[in-house]
């Protein structure tokens, strides 16, 4: 995926990581649309109960394929998906493509990206 940043690497975007089951089961719920993306690990099974924004929303094995992907994803909506691993999310107002069925997403350490 091609999309303008920060980083000089193509393709990369800002991601944070929900771990933890308070953190996951937040998601995006309390924040301010941004450019960023949310990886909720592991998570195979998302809501967006009380969400203000449309959500973009994929599915990821555990070897980093897209199972599934799905745009503009509205309020009070569960989704899941059987065999998954993670999630990745954001909110849909961000420009650039999204994910499709068969992507690999993929992750790496940027030298001095830790704040």
């Amino acid at each position: 995926m091609e999309k303008g940043n920060e980083t000089g690497i193509e393709g990369a975007v800002p991601l944070s990581l929900a771990g933890r089951i308070s953190r996951r089961a937040r998601g995006l719920l309390l924040s301010e649309p941004s450019e960023g993306m949310l990886l909720l690990m592991p998570c195979s099974d998302v809501h967006t109960a009380g969400m203000r924004h449309k959500l973009d929303v994929a599915f990821v094995d555990a070897t980093g394929l897209v199972l599934e992907a799905h745009r503009d994803v509205g309020p009070f909506r569960r989704l899941r998906k059987r065999g998954a691993a993670a999630v990745v999310e954001r909110f849909s107002s961000c420009s650039g493509p999204w994910f499709e069925e068969g992507d690999r997403v993929g992750m790496v350490r940027l030298e001095g990206g830790r704040p």
